[in-house]
């Protein structure tokens, strides 16, 4: 049984209401879009890749890809530049190995000692990311392309921050 009367009307809703209602909907829409991480953005990349007498150009390649594979866990950061220079990254893997053949337990020099050398590889990577922590904008990955084992697929044996 309907209880109205044809004499009651409804009250419009206040439009101080309606923009209330607006702009805490905007307000929550905005800040899930930036609060919500997001994928790892590789779509602005500077590569500077240098000309290798150890890998060729498909190894290089893959190993940009790695780096990605690698990072693809850092939300709602972007890859500014990944950068492989053959002669620094030469400099390095002997520094390692001597740590390593030092007892100072390097990650690089102890797979470069049980793989060869000839498959180590540092590369450089600069990050931005929406929140900083320590020093994450810039890292060193210390790659390892296995040889002994025939497996062509790269593997991060250590990150650093340099």
């Amino acid at each position: 049984m309907d209880t109205t009367t044809a004499d009651e009307t409804v009250e419009p809703t206040p439009p101080w209401k309606i923009i209330t209602v607006m702009t805490v909907i905007s307000a929550l829409t905005v800040a899930a879009y930036w609060l919500w991480p997001k994928p790892l953005d590789t779509s602005h990349t500077q590569l500077e890749i240098s000309a290798s007498s150890k890998f060729t150009r498909a190894q290089l390649d893959d190993l940009v890809q790695a780096v990605y594979r690698e990072s693809v866990s850092m939300k709602s950061c972007s890859v500014d530049k990944v950068k492989y220079d053959e002669k620094q990254s030469e400099e390095i893997i002997d520094m390692e190995i001597a740590d390593y053949d030092e007892g100072h337990g390097s990650a690089l020099g102890r797979a470069a000692r049980q793989h060869g050398r000839d498959g180590a590889a540092v590369v450089f990577v600069d990050m931005t990311c929406r929140e900083h922590v320590d020093d994450e904008d810039h890292m060193e990955e210390f790659m390892l392309l296995p040889q002994a084992d025939g497996t062509q697929a790269w593997e991060l044996q250590d990150r650093g921050n340099g």
